[in-house]
């Protein structure tokens, strides 16, 4: 029987024959995806320990540098086990790499393109210009990001949908989590209601409802009349918060500052669409 089956996967020399370097060539790569398992597992293992000693802005730089890691394990053991297996079926890898060269490969259309995206990608991380959980905006998309490879950033926007980005499309990043943040809310008076009574209002009930937030770095302020419409006067009220928070913030200030017009009798303007059918 043992026989048979060395008959089947290797030569009478005594060495492998195609089928049998076909089954060595699925075995470690099924072996090379469960190092790169591993080598994930590890490396969250090792970042989540990091971030629950840290905070805020050090531990989304952990989880980034922990996201970055994994993709680099994974590319270095898939192209390991790439190189042994075209070695064992006795293709040359040392000459393909000398003929092609690291130059040529990297002014090729498709290689130029990849080695954009894994420079982009290291510099992003280590310029700290975004980081997992921030809320940002890149490439034409909002959302928060989520992951952080090394060619490529994907984000998750409110609608629930994956936008995967290369990380050499990334030229502008605006990131709402970095630094202070403001929160604003702008109320439009309608003109047969009292801007004054308004004004007085929300001064009231607004710093109320939010300056005792552990979120509120400033008071509100509300300023008087910033712009005059053809429905109305806004007022707008805005205050400091840290990053993450502003939204939060703005609809407590919205939903307080609207009941509280409404229940003084206020007229807030909305934007009314009137279809009149003339025969």
């Amino acid at each position: 029987m043992i026989d048979k089956i060395k008959s089947i996967f290797m030569h009478e020399a005594g060495g492998l024959n195609v089928w049998g370097k076909i089954v060595v060539a699925l075995v470690t790569f099924i072996l090379a995806e469960i190092l790169v398992k591993l080598a994930g597992f590890i490396a969250n293992k090792i970042g989540k320990k990091s971030t629950d000693r840290l905070h805020g802005k050090d531990a989304k730089r952990v989880k980034s540098l922990a996201s970055l890691i994994r993709s680099v394990f994974k590319i270095v053991i898939l192209l390991t086990w790439l190189l042994s297996t075209l070695k064992m079926f006795g293709i040359n890898t040392s000459a393909i790499i000398t003929t092609a060269g690291i130059g040529g490969l990297a002014i090729s259309f498709g290689a130029r393109s990849l080695v954009e995206d894994v420079i982009s990608g290291v510099f992003l991380i280590f310029e700290d210009s975004l980081a997992i959980g921030d809320y940002v905006t890149v490439a034409g998309k909002d959302g928060e990001v989520t992951d952080i490879a090394l060619r490529t950033t994907t984000i998750r926007d409110f609608n629930g949908e994956l936008h995967v980005i290369p990380n050499g499309e990334i030229r502008v990043v605006t990131n709402r989590n970095r630094n202070i943040q403001r929160a604003l809310v702008k109320f439009p008076i309608a003109y047969d209601s009292s801007v004054d009574q308004a004004i007085e209002i929300l001064k009231d009930v607004l710093p109320k409802a939010v300056d005792s937030d552990h979120a509120v770095i400033e008071p509100v302020a509300i300023l008087e009349a910033t712009d005059i419409l053809p429905e109305g006067v806004i007022i707008t009220a805005l205050c400091k918060t840290i990053p993450g928070d502003q939204w939060r913030i703005e609809r407590l200030m919205r939903l307080t500052g609207y009941d509280a017009l409404t229940q003084a009798g206020i007229g807030v303007v909305h934007n009314n669409l009137d279809i009149r059918i003339e025969k």
